[in-house]
């Protein structure tokens, strides 16, 4: 029986092997799009924040991202990356491993939760309320819109959301929630991705101006903040009080954050009378 245990032993090998050189045959047919698009490329994301984002696709135990793909000079405000997350097991020491492809845009103003997905994947997205119906029948006809605050889907999907949202692959769901706006699908070819990287600038160069007034960005310092320390987002509140303590001043979308804007951490000014100054995190 023994050749049986090594007979599929060199099947694991082979199928594992197989799966290593699709990986990197899509990860290099997605560098050369993108280096023909003019577009930045990283297998490996080389930002810190990437998973930094109030949604529950973001909020599993074991994820990761790689293939990285943004614009420079637009700067890191609009990404769009794979990642791969695990559900908590219940007796298995681990959990399959999912695949997802994500952009990722941040937005300046604070979102009420609001999802926008196809009918036909209306059962993938987090149920939030009864359907929201709007003026666009061409719209309402792909799209199921649900919101528990009816005023924000209205603002935010005016005529021009609408229009680009349309141009949406078919696949990607969109979830919009604080200061962020993800457009989800599963894993894409190389050529799809770059679909959904235009798609999303699209969506960032429509996004209503209205909305900013109506629902203004949230203080950086608040109940929220802290969440971040836990390595990943979660839906309730682990910061401090309920006051949400003192605000630091505008806010800032994690995205736009740089590596050493932490939460909780500032850096220290220098006394001005003597010029010195311990810099450290405070």
């Amino acid at each position: 029986m023994w050749w049986m245990w090594v007979a599929l032993g060199l099947a694991g090998a082979a199928w594992s092997a197989w799966r290593l050189r699709a990986r990197m045959s899509r990860q290099r047919r997605l560098m050369l799009l993108c280096m023909r698009a003019g577009l930045e490329f990283a297998p490996l994301d080389l930002f810190p924040d990437s998973t930094w984002v109030p949604h529950p696709l973001f909020a599993h135990p074991r994820m990761g991202t790689e293939n990285v793909v943004w614009n420079r000079e637009a700067g890191p405000g609009l990404r769009v990356f794979d990642l791969w997350y695990e559900d908590a097991a219940d007796e298995a020491p681990r959990a399959p491993r999912r695949w997802a492809t994500c952009a990722v845009i941040s937005v300046p103003f604070s979102c009420p939760r609001l999802t926008v997905a196809p009918h036909e994947l209306e059962d993938s997205v987090d149920p939030l309320g009864e359907e929201i119906r709007l003026e666009l029948e061409e719209f309402d006809r792909r799209f199921r819109v649900e919101c528990g605050d009816r005023r924000f889907a209205f603002a935010f999907l005016d005529q021009r959301m609408m229009q680009a949202l349309l141009g949406l692959p078919p696949e990607v769901c969109l979830d919009a929630n604080e200061d962020v706006v993800v457009l989800r699908a599963p894993l894409l070819a190389p050529e799809r991705v770059l679909l959904l990287y235009e798609a999303a600038a699209a969506v960032r160069r429509h996004l209503p101006r209205v909305v900013g007034d109506l629902y203004p960005p949230r203080p950086v310092r608040g109940p929220h903040e802290a969440r971040w320390l836990q390595g990943r987002w979660s839906a309730g509140a682990t910061g401090g009080g309920s006051d949400g303590g003192e605000s630091d001043g505008d806010a800032a979308s994690p995205l736009d954050v740089a590596p050493q804007r932490v939460p909780h951490a500032r850096w220290a000014v220098p006394n001005r009378e003597d010029g010195r100054g311990e810099r450290g995190w405070t």
